[in-house]
């Protein structure tokens, strides 16, 4: 009897110690996918570099973002230093650029494109025929050999000093003095710096291949298919560099034309979606283009009215128009036409974030996730480095990148060349793309730091800056990648510290902020801190919901009672997931949060919350699935409205 109760008696220590490690081993797996374990990386192996998705400096960055009209190369003041931006527009009127047939006047393009360079910015930009309210494009040359022209109302034409003519499109001289300009342009422009993007103008009203209202009969003004066909033909073969965007897919008749360029939405945000067959994306995918991304860039133009409209970054997602995010998502674009934004302020801080938000969200974000500086020869020096692209888009020219040396005060030692790299394969995701260099660096013995940088070939041209920590860290417009000591017999890497990650800028003034992590939060079920470099503190609150995990805020204390902003600073990696919000212990509220971009990038959501007088509970679940990782939240210190 007694040894029956010995077993049973064993047998149960066994069953609760097997209990005991199984929970053991459920904590340490949860600890190991939320927590970053510190390493002591030895010489030669790969060293895990720190991503910084706020670092200064990426809303500069080249090629990307929300661009200006430029002003006139003969202003003396530029109207554009109010938000930033890498990149000018301007249009230029064929009149003015071709004066007879093969005969070229180009000093007013290039007093544009010197002009934007002084300052440091590409220009994208359109040469056009017939602009509505503009004298006329047309060379003059064609009007004396007997062009038939067209006069109209439409568009606000005669709503200004000056009107425009509309050309026969079909006229043969016409055709063959377009297609001459365009073989002429990219002869001495393809690949010219001081361009980042060419749209294929000339056609239709502003250059945009349309002639709307005059598209059917009996005052039908198309271009026809052979002309248009023609004309494309001669922008792919002119321009093998510089990238071009057409405005319609439909407009060339066959799969190679069609794949030969980007794509221009001018009413981004309005029409880009799939709300009607003739939207922007729409059309793109009844073409099969959907992929053209990541070959070619989508740009565009914010849609003019809601450029007006004073409330669009009040709230993100904004409420007018369709959702920018996801326009932006789902067309992969890279930079849009913005001028009301540089020519008028903002109405407040949420706004200016917001639309700094969005202007860095377009285009490629390049990360080194990581860095090998192998052992070797005391006079050579081999780097293997892996990038990421957390942006929408591939960068789409294959710049060239340099290294160079610091010694162990920062100051700069050598230059050790540059390689061509495939930068134009990196596209958005968490792959990591592989790329190596080495060089007889031929150093005296010491400590020093190998420095990257991908070269703007823009003579002053803005700086491409990494989303990583040790960007600029050492060395302005230089990321970091290793420090190396050199001995008589060997190159070995060492480990440099990393600086801290720049913290996330909260999106009003007048705010009290709560970090999810802090310790007087009440945390239960499911719901864990972990280590979170990108968030404002250092750590998140995840595992959020499922019917089980909850993050109530305490003492959120606001001077009187009344309506509060509450902005939500979260994580999602995934397409779009969903939180309770209580306050006060009151029914809960369902809000959505999209995606992020990834699990280690902060968004923010605004709503807006009933608080009392004195210390408020805000409490965050999810019984039916799992809501997205929580950093903080910042809640306005003033009301905006009062109730009961």
């Amino acid at each position: 009897m007694r040894t029956g109760v010995k077993d049973a008696m064993s047998n149960a220590r066994l069953a609760r110690l097997g209990l005991m490690m199984v929970v053991f081993c459920l904590l340490g797996s949860i600890m190991f996918m939320n927590f970053k374990p510190n390493h002591a990386y030895a010489s030669g192996e790969w060293q895990a570099q720190t991503y910084d998705p706020n670092k200064a400096g990426l809303e500069l960055n080249p090629l990307k973002g929300f661009l200006p009209f430029s002003k006139l190369p003969s202003e003396s003041v530029d109207p554009n230093n109010s938000f930033p931006h890498s990149m000018e527009w301007f249009y230029v009127s064929l009149r003015d650029l071709m004066t007879d047939w093969n005969t070229y006047n180009w000093a007013p393009l290039d007093a544009y494109l010197n002009d934007i360079a002084s300052r440091g910015n590409q220009a994208a930009f359109r040469v056009y025929v017939d602009y509505p309210g503009r004298t006329s494009g047309i060379p003059q040359f064609l009007i004396n050999g007997g062009l038939m022209t067209r006069d109209y109302d439409q568009n606000g034409n005669h709503d200004t000093s000056t009107h425009s003519l509309a050309p026969d499109w079909n006229d043969a001289n016409l055709n063959q003095a377009l297609r001459q300009f365009v073989t002429a342009l990219g002869a001495r422009y393809d690949g010219d710096p001081r361009i980042g993007f060419l749209t294929t103008g000339l056609y239709g009203f502003w250059g945009e291949w349309h002639t709307w209202p005059y598209n059917t009969d009996p005052t039908n003004w198309e271009m026809n298919q052979s002309n248009r066909d023609g004309l494309l033909s001669a922008f792919k073969s002119a321009f093998q560099k510089t990238q071009v965007l057409a405005r319609y897919p439909y407009s060339a008749s066959t799969a190679d034309l069609k794949n030969a360029f980007g794509y221009h939405d001018d009413s981004f945000s309005y029409e880009t979606l799939f709300a009607n067959d003739w939207g922007f994306w729409s059309l793109i995918t009844q073409n099969g283009l959907q992929n053209i991304w990541k070959t070619h860039p989508i740009g565009g133009e914010l849609y003019p009215p809601l450029q007006q409209d004073t409330s669009f970054w009040q709230h993100w997602p904004n409420q007018n128009g369709e959702d920018f995010q996801t326009s932006v998502e789902t067309t992969h674009a890279s930079w849009l036409m913005y001028d009301r934004v540089y020519k008028n302020s903002l109405p407040d801080e949420t706004a200016k974030l917001n639309a700094l938000r969005a202007h860095k969200m377009l285009g490629y974000t390049l990360y080194n996730s990581s860095v090998q500086l192998s052992d070797s020869s005391a006079s050579s020096l081999q780097v293997n480095v892996k990038l990421q692209n957390k942006g929408v888009a591939p960068f789409y020219y294959n710049w060239e990148v340099e290294f160079g040396v610091l010694n162990s005060s920062d100051t700069w030692v050598k230059s050790l060349g540059t390689k061509s790299w495939n930068l134009k394969s990196i596209l958005p995701g968490d792959t990591d793309y592989s790329f190596s260099y080495s060089a007889n660096h031929n150093l005296p013995a010491g400590d020093y730091r190998l420095v990257m940088r991908i070269v703007n070939p823009l003579t002053g041209g803005k700086t491409i800056r990494f989303a990583n920590t040790r960007q600029d860290a050492n060395l302005n417009g230089w990321l970091t990648l290793s420090g190396f000591h050199v001995s008589g017999s060997a190159t070995t890497s060492t480990l440099l510290a990393d600086p801290p990650v720049t913290p996330v800028t909260p999106p009003n003034s007048g705010v009290s902020t709560y970090e999810a992590e802090a310790a007087g939060n009440t945390l239960a079920g499911s719901a864990v801190i972990a280590n979170c470099t990108t968030c404002s503190g250092g750590a998140k609150v995840g595992y959020l919901g499922n019917g089980s995990g909850t993050l109530k805020f305490n003492s959120v204390t606001v001077p009187s009672a009344g309506n509060y902003k509450l902005m939500i600073q979260y994580l999602n990696g995934e397409a779009s997931r969903s939180a309770i919000l209580s306050v006060n212990g009151a029914a809960g509220t369902s809000l959505s949060f999209p995606s992020s971009g990834a699990w280690t990038t902060v968004a923010s959501q605004e709503t807006t919350v009933h608080l009392q007088a004195g210390s408020n509970t805000l409490l965050f679940s999810q019984p039916t699935g799992y809501a997205p990782d929580i950093d903080r939240i910042l809640v306005s210190v003033n009301p905006t409205g009062s109730g009961g």
